[in-house]
């Protein structure tokens, strides 16, 4: 499971009814007001008037929350190397630990004699010491959709195993954000489900018309990986091999006699583990300081998924869903990098409250994220999502670390031009706003992925067939049924194989 911050105030998924796209957006604060209302309901309202074609584009005059300075950085910003070493360190990494740890570490020093005794390979520590059994959190597939949304909330997760009965404890498949995504789209009716079977349409029926309907259907409206299985002796090297193929979460098992799942193990926690670790495993020093570029992670790529900051959220989250992606960049008409709106960010319009939070721009709801996550925090909140192609691979790791991004976007920075002066006793001609100059964050020219990060690391381990996109292809290539299939580790190496076969 991943821990995220999540707006702690948002007592149950409830979704907010369509506005007219002429009403005038709300302050940030207002928009976080809760609300009780069913989320069926409220898309059910919504859906009457809430299809794109029945949308007015905004006005491309929009205000843009202006970017920090780098005074008011991000904390991820000073982050120049992994925590040091501690006697609780020396073997395992704390699973629970805070997500901003990274962030606050000291200016690392070269590695020195004195943690010589605490260093290791990093491809030998066991996934065991990757897990907490005791903080495990499972949902039935029975249970009501709304209700699986508030344990993702109460329990800070962004993904949670479901299991067919409570006494099981093994796992078939997991719901996310990404679902509850695709369950608001469904019940506003931008998208139909895949399967098509009497119990399936019902459902959609149920939705569609507010009753409840289980999280088992909801987890299965869109194409995921496999749920592959790996006994809890199994090694980093492993998950590395796995999740830098592209896969974004697996269950470790007690294993091999038993599938009881005794945790999962995602991406960014892999990730998370691999940076406060980084001063034990010495070998990775050279890669930690190696610039993006080197690695080939900062390319020029014009397939970059993104929305205009002056489109709709709607649109957004409609492209997500299609794309199959978590997060888009936000950006402005000279494709300058606004800001990133995240799958996640799915909850803030999860209040029948915030129906003018469908209508409005993406632009102003980037001011919008950045207050939730100021309230929640309790200070203001300025994270930076984006790197240059000069940025250090460690650099780099330790921003997703204090972010909790699954990709950052990689930005070409303005070269800084004089100004002309403003007349004397005359005011400036702008008027809706800070200017666009002032906003961005550089041109987006690219993005790094957790996905890169860690097929980086397994091809500096000496996989060098370890190939990115993989995963993406199988998904593509699955139906929704796939959603319920389990895997081991020895079917995911076959499944790998054939693939390379077929390129």
């Amino acid at each position: 499971m991943d821990k995220e911050k999540v707006d702690k105030g948002t007592p149950s998924l409830a979704v907010p009814a369509a506005a007219s796209p002429s009403a005038s957006p709300q302050s940030p604060q207002a928009a976080l007001s809760p609300s009780n209302s069913s989320i069926q309901a409220t898309f059910a309202r919504a859906r009457k008037g809430s299809h794109a074609s029945q949308m007015e584009r905004p006005n491309r005059d929009f205000a843009i929350p202006a970017s920090p300075t780098v005074g008011e950085s991000s904390i991820a910003e000073l982050v120049t190397a992994p925590p040091a070493v501690t006697p609780s360190r020396s073997r395992s990494s704390s699973a629970a630990s805070n997500p901003n740890q990274a962030a606050m570490s000291p200016v690392f020093p070269a590695y020195d004699d004195a943690n010589a005794k605490h260093y290791r390979r990093w491809e030998d520590d066991r996934l065991d010491l990757m897990v907490q059994p005791d903080k495990l959190v499972f949902v039935e597939g029975d249970t009501p959709v709304e209700k699986a949304f508030d344990k993702l909330v109460e329990n800070h997760f962004t993904s949670l195993p479901v299991r067919t009965a409570p006494e099981h404890k093994s796992v078939s498949h997991s719901f996310d954000y990404a679902d509850l995504n695709a369950y608001l789209l469904l019940v506003m009716g931008y998208v139909d489900a895949a399967d098509t079977t009497p119990e399936a349409l019902e459902n959609v029926k149920k939705a569609r018309s507010g009753q409840p309907v289980p999280v088992n259907f909801v987890a299965g409206l869109g194409a995921k990986d496999p749920f592959i299985c790996v006994p809890r002796d199994s090694t980093l090297a492993t998950a590395v091999e796995i999740l830098g193929s592209g896969v974004h979460r697996f269950a470790v098992t007690e294993g091999p006699a038993s599938d009881a799942v005794i945790g999962i193990l995602s991406q960014r926690r892999t990730v998370r583990y691999i940076w406060e670790n980084g001063r034990l495993f010495k070998t990775l020093e050279p890669l930690f300081q190696t610039p993006l570029t080197d690695l080939g992670l900062a390319q020029p790529n014009p397939n970059v998924l993104t929305i205009g900051g002056d489109e709709y959220v709607i649109a957004a989250l409609r492209k997500m869903n299609a794309q199959n992606v978590s997060s888009l960049a936000v950006v402005d008409t000279a494709h300058n990098l606004l800001g990133n709106i995240s799958v996640v960010d799915v909850r803030l319009v999860s209040k029948s409250s915030q129906s003018h939070l469908l209508k409005s721009t993406c632009a102003h709801f980037l001011s919008v994220i950045l207050n939730a996550r100021g309230l929640e925090d309790g200070k203001d909140s300025f994270p930076v999502f984006h790197v240059t192609p000069q940025t250090s691979y460690g650099r780099t790791i330790a921003k997703m670390v204090a972010t909790n991004a699954h990709r950052l976007w990689v930005v070409q920075p303005d070269v800084p031009s004089p100004q002309p002066s403003t007349p004397s006793g005359q005011p400036g001609s702008k008027t809706h706003g800070p200017s666009h100059h002032a906003a961005h964050n550089g041109k987006l020219i690219g993005v790094v992925s957790l996905t890169d990060i860690l097929n980086v690391l397994g091809r500096h381990a000496g996989n060098s067939d370890l190939d990115p996109h993989f995963a993406r292809r199988n998904r593509r290539r699955s139906s929704s049924s796939s959603v319920r299939s389990r895997s081991s580790y020895e079917q995911f190496r076959r499944s790998i194989s054939i693939d390379r076969g077929q390129r």
